[in-house]
């Protein structure tokens, strides 16, 4: 048996749900140990304990709520000490937790899905038992050589989707139609640019969802003075990919000059691929180089006047040429490498790698 833990719910958590989906569909016994840090989950599975403590994610370090969650994750570890064999570890602090259990026979996956504090980050991944990234390309951000851990998995951050999608063709509209959902974060991801750059220029539609960081009062003040923005708060995944998929651009900017987007990989790359939507992303950074690789979408400057000179020439008969072979080269890498990842790295690689840990020794 697995057990997962993870300091946000099921319903939350879209990497958490494909390792879940995962177990289901090859009946591997799993159970969940989650917190519900907005008191808002849609759901909890049938095999999750789920702490209800509220705590919006950018107070995530406060010290009374991280003991309770503390003590609730050892809790279930104990009580449940007869069944699991593998603890799969989101993120440091939840690794931390889990290797005194190390010591007394269990195995550790240290799955990291942000990095934090590199030196320590660094010292549990040999220690553990398995450390999966969702690019390998991100040793070099922890600073560790893949021949000293004792097992290495890439698992890109590459969504399940349940539903299809009719594609809307892009720019065949009176407008340019731009989507942003997900987390609100202050000078980072370029909210405030695109924002502004929506404001000032009438050719703009902005469908923007998302909550975070004190955002959302001056998202909602920019939709009440612009009739072009349109804010949705908080949405369910599906309702997400609805909003990308009416778009002619998703926006996903991540400003280098935090070292953690250096090396970000985004379930916004993938969600692109998917719907054939070409993405706006950020040079100097890793998704930024996949994206200009691939020519599935544009790289500019961390600037307003970066995203702005995007569209100097949108009109163009050139640029609209461009823009139609990069939702064909969309479509072409989703369906030639990632249509099928559960099956293929999931199923294929983690599970095996999982029953290999459950084996008797």
């Amino acid at each position: 048996m697995i057990c997962f833990i993870n300091r946000s719910s099921v319903d939350y958590d879209v990497r958490l749900q494909k390792y879940v989906q995962t177990c289901k569909e090859t009946n591997t016994p799993y159970f969940v140990i989650s917190w519900d840090r907005l008191l808002n989950a849609k759901f909890i599975d049938e095999h999750e304990h789920q702490l209800k403590l509220y705590c919006p994610y950018a107070q995530g370090k406060k010290i009374i709520p991280l003991l309770r969650w503390f003590f609730f994750v050892w809790y279930y570890l104990i009580k449940n000490f007869a069944n699991y064999r593998v603890i799969h570890a989101c993120n440091m602090e939840n690794t931390l937790l889990s290797l005194p259990f190390k010591l007394l026979g269990k195995k550790v996956i240290f799955d990291v899905y942000d990095s934090q504090m590199v030196n320590i980050e660094r010292k549990i991944s040999s220690k553990v038992d398995c450390l999966i990234l969702p690019a390998e390309k991100r040793l070099e951000q922890i600073g560790i050589k893949k021949e000293n851990l004792k097992q290495f998995l890439e698992v890109e951050n590459v969504p399940t989707f349940r539903q299809s999608f009719e594609r809307v063709e892009g720019l065949k509209r009176d407008k340019i139609y731009l989507s942003y959902v997900g987390v609100f974060q202050k000078q980072i991801r370029g909210l405030e640019n695109l924002l502004k750059m929506v404001l000032d220029d009438e050719r703009f539609v902005l469908d923007i969802a998302g909550v975070g960081d004190g955002l959302e009062t001056i998202v909602q003040e920019a939709a009440t003075k612009c009739d072009r923005i349109h804010y949705y708060g908080k949405v369910q995944y599906n309702e997400g990919l609805k909003l990308m998929n009416n778009s002619d651009f998703i926006v996903a900017l991540y400003y280098p000059y935090l070292p953690n987007h250096v090396y970000a990989s985004p379930n916004k790359s993938y969600e692109s691929l998917f719907l054939a939507t070409p993405i706006i992303t950020s040079k100097g950074t890793l998704v930024g180089e996949k994206v200009f690789n691939s020519n599935t979408g544009y790289v500019v400057d961390d600037t307003l006047d970066g995203l702005c000179r995007l569209f100097n020439n949108v009109d163009t008969i050139e640029f609209k040429q461009e823009y139609q072979i990069k939702c064909k080269n969309c479509e072409s890498l989703w369906n030639s490498t990632y249509s099928d990842y559960l099956n293929t790295n999931l199923v294929g690689k983690y599970l095996n790698l999982v029953l290999t840990f459950t084996k008797k020794e």
